[in-house]
């Protein structure tokens, strides 16, 4: 009798809508068929398509569908269901043959016409390495900063050397001038500032007066290599430390001068004395101390810092270094060597010949002089 009334289809009307529709908007179709037949329990609903199949000629065994593949058909968010299960379930919920049927199309339209499953989330790239050529320029970068502060160091070494050791010359300018002849003249500029800033640690606050000094000798070594191409031969490169030699003596002059009535105590003041009591006025006698100090000096420093570029070059590229190199060993050779070029074009010497005296019947002749062994 109870079996009777489960499969009793009622005329009511049943909230079953038309064949359009996702797979969750059957689950809530179905959830209303349920509540509607009073909130019937899934168990329930196992047993009655039990009983439903073996009606139907489906063996006992197999006629009774899991729970949870049942209750998973009322569940939203589903992605695939059984068409036949959900008819069934429509079925014994009270349902039409018609509106079973619709349910099942439904489920063979919703699995038509799902959605496209959203495209997974992918995991940020990692990285790209640098190319080589950036690479490449970080490390040039890195081995600039280290010159830099080699330069630097240099300075100091040269600026402590001579105030140490009251030498008559000033030698603070050599890293300087490797960094303007290889980096460029402010980079030079950046050494002499930092040069004369440190230098305020080790003598007085003249220190700092005379970074000019030091400025203009970067620009007039980076602009004169670069742009006037004093580097390119070993005649133009000493030109170059003797423009410098001037230019600093100029500036250096003016400082003495104006600030410091003539002089600071250097031991270079020793000429500067000695051209004062010889009658000369006192801007003539500290500009001349500094022209002889001050071209032995840059000399000086040019032959240091020639040296110290071919270490440099191994890092660093260092312009007009190659081609200033081999006018310094062409001119290196014509000195240790003077005559090595005089005879250069000219044949070989070949002995004299001798003419012999003619015998009386005989014809004139000549032979080559035989000169006797040693």
């Amino acid at each position: 009798m109870a079996l009777a009334e489960e499969d009793r289809m009622t005329d009511q009307p049943r909230a079953v809508d038309g064949l359009a529709g996702s797979y969750d908007e059957i689950a809530q179709d179905l959830q209303k068929l349920r509540f509607a037949a009073g909130d019937v329990s899934y168990a329930e609903i196992v047993r009655r398509i039990a009983a439903h199949r073996e009606r139907h000629g489906v063996d006992a065994g197999n006629a009774r569908p899991a729970r949870t593949t049942v209750y998973d058909a009322f569940r939203t968010g589903r992605t695939r269901v059984n068409p036949q299960l959900v008819g069934e379930i429509a079925r014994v919920l009270g349902a039409s043959e018609t509106e079973a049927a619709q349910l099942q199309e439904r489920c063979l339209h919703a699995r038509r016409n799902q959605p496209a499953a959203p495209a997974p989330l992918l995991e940020p790239a990692p990285p790209a390495p640098r190319p080589v050529a950036e690479k490449a320029a970080a490390l040039a970068r890195g081995r600039k900063l280290m010159l830099i502060l080699a330069c630097v160091g240099l300075n100091v070494l040269g600026f402590s050397l001579v105030a140490g050791l009251g030498l008559p010359l000033y030698f603070d300018m050599v890293g300087t001038a490797i960094a303007a002849i290889a980096l460029g003249p402010w980079a030079g500029v950046a050494v002499g500032l930092s040069t004369n800033a440190i230098g305020l640690a080790i003598t007085d606050s003249s220190s700092i007066a005379f970074a000019l000094v030091n400025v203009v000798g970067a620009l007039v070594w980076g602009y004169g290599a670069r742009c006037l191409r004093l580097c390119q031969t070993f005649p133009r490169y000493l030109l170059l430390n003797v423009l410098v030699a001037l230019s600093c003596s100029v500036v250096a002059t003016t400082l003495l001068v104006l600030l410091f009535n003539g002089g600071t105590g250097h031991a270079s003041e020793a000429t500067t004395r000695n051209l004062a009591e010889m009658g000369s006025p006192l801007s003539v006698a500290v500009l001349g101390s500094n022209v002889v100090h001050s071209l032995a000096d840059k000399l000086l420093t040019g032959f240091v810092v020639l040296s110290a570029l071919g270490a440099v070059r191994r890092w660093i590229e260092v312009p007009f270094y190659e081609t200033l190199s081999a006018d310094v060993m062409l001119h290196l050779k014509a000195v240790g060597n003077p005559a090595g070029g005089a005879t250069r074009g000219f044949r070989t010497w070949q002995a004299p010949l001798a003419v012999r005296a003619a015998r009386p019947g005989s014809r004139m002749g000549v032979s080559p002089q035989v000169a006797d062994p040693p």
